[in-house]
């Protein structure tokens, strides 16, 4: 029980694991440490784990003492700095490295005051004992807590959100290169030179490479192979001398891991985010592509015309004839400023420049306007415009949605074969409140490429603002609104 003695009396038992449990266990479990050390009142436990003890209260009171000095700094930190478990971030290691230190001090001042008071031990005895005191229970502080909380977490079946377990492969090669740097450590006495240094290298090294996760791991591999090799293979004397080296290197190691962890998750999120603002402009200019193309073909045509009309105005005297041709002129006119006006909404709303104003809105009102507008070209082409009477209210932008129904309905009139019949259909469901317009229009028709241009892309950018669905069906276009706007 020699090895075992050097962990549970010094290391392990009182403080790193005291103080994990508090962090990390629920409810009557944080009381296991607890009773563990009072568990060391009974002589067969004591003979079993080879305890030597003065008199048989005595592990009551040091049980006692150790449980309140880490169960304390454990509440501390869950519930004054809000660190926040598995830890991970270099401010949450900071916190807790203080926090273990100052809690290795309280704990080694309190027990050696109690042994002064006990007798065990002179004022001299207590000064000369301090340092490797404070050195065990420091390092079982540090070097449990890291490891064992999420290990702890994942018995408990908590959720882990961040924590990246190293794959076992990892763990072995740790325990691998750190064993046989320990082993150099033991064996160096009998060429000549003191080779334990050997044993800090390795943690910084994995703690670089694999960040806050793999540093903890080897951090506590460190701290229980490397007393184990000195036992069996060099100087058991040498075991109190460690303290401080790996004091120092689980320090080190932790810091530097999470510093890595950061740095990163840093270059991870610089990576998405430029991936994210590369695909955001990749998917621009091909917007402006298709804008530029949808533009010029719809402008050229009304352009084209006009020039064409304007110039047969000069080969007739007819004013019938003359009188038609100005009312083309105009009609040709009205739709190039039609779609000028598209292109200045779609650039405001591409901008951000458009807020939705949302407001309680009559449908039957926006209904009127639209039959208003567009009656009279569904008579220039010979359609019936059908829509019914309604009295339903929605909360929505007003202008917003006579836009996106004054778009559907301009396609809808303008593809659907004249003596066909264009209609606005309200169908209010168990779950959303939709707006359709129904054409007559063919798919596969000479004009079936204009269903593609600007007037959608408006559509989709008010619907995302109204925060609505687009509805885009086979001579079915609309949009859909969640019953809960229904007033």
């Amino acid at each position: 029980m020699t090895v075992f003695k050097t962990y549970s009396s010094v290391w392990f038992l009182p403080a790193g694991v005291t103080l994990a449990m508090i962090m990390a266990v629920p409810g009557w479990l944080r009381l296991v440490p607890l009773l563990a050390n009072l568990s060391l009142a009974l002589p067969s436990v004591r003979q079993t784990l080879g305890v030597d003890v003065v008199f048989d209260f005595e592990p009551i009171i040091h049980g006692i003492r150790l449980y309140a000095v880490y169960g304390g700094a454990g509440l501390f930190l869950r519930h004054v700095a809000r660190v926040s478990v598995p830890f991970r971030s270099w401010a949450d290691v900071q916190w807790f490295i203080a926090i273990a230190v100052v809690a290795a001090s309280v704990a080694t001042a309190s027990g050696l005051a109690l042994h002064q008071l006990a007798g065990n031990m002179t004022g001299g005895q207590a000064l000369m004992l301090a340092d490797a005191w404070w050195l065990g229970d420091a390092l079982g502080a540090v070097m449990v807590p890291p490891m064992l909380i999420p290990a702890l977490m994942a018995l408990t079946r908590q959720h882990m959100e961040r924590w990246r377990w190293p794959r076992p492969k990892v763990f072995v090669l740790q325990a691998a290169i750190i064993g046989l740097a320990a082993l150099l450590g033991a064996l160096g006495p009998s060429i000549g030179a003191n080779l334990w240094y050997l044993v800090i290298p390795p943690a910084l090294i994995l703690a670089l490479r694999g960040g806050f996760e793999e540093a903890a791991g080897a951090v506590l591999i460190t701290g229980i192979v490397t007393p184990a090799v000195a036992m069996l293979f060099g100087d058991p004397n040498t075991v109190g001398a460690l303290s401080a080296p790996l004091l120092i290197m689980a320090i080190a190691a932790l810091l530097v891991g999470a510093a890595t962890t950061e740095r990163q998750e840093a270059a991870q999120r610089l990576e998405a985010l430029v991936a994210q603002r590369t695909a955001e402009l990749e998917k621009a200019y091909e917007l402006q592509r298709h804008l530029v193309r949808s533009i010029g073909h719809d402008i050229r045509q009304p352009l084209e015309a006009i020039n064409l009309t304007v110039a047969g105005l000069g080969k007739t005297p007819d004013a019938a004839v003359l009188e038609g041709a100005l009312d083309r002129v105009r009609q040709l006119g009205t739709l190039a400023s039609d779609l000028l006006s598209r292109i200045l909404t779609y650039a405001r709303l591409d901008t951000g420049d458009v807020q939705p104003e949302m407001a309680p809105v009559a449908l039957g009102g926006i209904l009127q306007r639209l039959h208003a507008l567009y009656q009279p070209q569904a008579q220039r082409r010979g359609l019936a415009l059908d829509w019914p009477e309604t009295d339903l209210v929605i909360e929505s932008d007003g202008d917003l949605l006579f836009q996106v129904l004054s778009n559907y309905l301009d396609n809808a009139i303008r593809l659907t074969p004249e003596g066909g019949s264009v209609s606005i259909l309200i169908e209010a469901g168990d779950e959303k409140i939709e707006i359709i317009v129904t054409d007559q229009f063919a798919a596969g028709s000479d004009h079936d490429s204009s269903r593609g241009g600007l007037g959608l892309r408006i559509v989709a950018g008010a619907a995302s603002l109204l925060g609505a669905t687009i509805i885009d069906l086979p001579n079915r276009k609309g949009i859909g609104f969640p019953l809960h706007r229904k007033r």
